[in-house]
């Protein structure tokens, strides 16, 4: 698996522009790692996610089962710096984009073992389960994040993860 770096509106919009989130459990991974403070034309790419993600969330139907994670959020230099920000569920939008637009990015990024988390959080082995990874970069701390990906999918019961 080879990742490829999106522009984040790009990204963003891809996944919800297809019946991935009505259909599956849906996990939001947020990378909130320092390099997010980054500009493309003059804007942090935190801001350009936050904003995209807003937007969007404003689009979903009722009942969809969707949650959120970030990284690097709260402390610099720790790579275990996971966090559920909103359990999936139905009827979580609200909440997920207040979290979303409270997020201030500092440390670094744990990106395979986030994505490992988030699908453990939706019992992946037992119901459909989608992790939607929105990050600028490079792993930062130790897994290979394509491996953890890749192990994910041999385990769980269509567990689709996209980055």
């Amino acid at each position: 698996m080879q990742m490829k770096r999106v522009v984040v509106p790009a990204l963003v919009a891809s996944f919800f522009t297809t019946p991935l989130i009505a259909q599956d459990k849906t996990m939001l991974v947020l990378d909130a790692s320092g390099s997010m403070w980054g500009q493309i034309d003059g804007k942090a790419k935190i801001t350009i996610a936050q904003n995209t993600i807003g937007t969007l969330l404003s689009d979903l139907e009722a009942g969809d089962d969707l949650g959120l994670m970030a990284y690097g959020h709260r402390r610099k230099g720790d790579c275990g710096d996971i966090e559920v920000l909103v359990e999936t569920g139905p009827e979580t939008v609200g909440e997920i984009a207040s979290q979303v637009n409270r997020i201030s990015p500092k440390g670094k990024t744990p990106m395979a073992s986030a994505i490992s988390q988030a699908a453990s959080s939706m019992r992946h082995v037992e119901d459909r389960a989608t992790v939607i990874l929105i990050s600028d970069g490079v792993e930062t701390c130790s897994p290979d994040p394509c491996a953890v990906a890749r192990m994910l999918e041999e385990t769980g019961v269509d567990f689709t993860a996209h980055v």
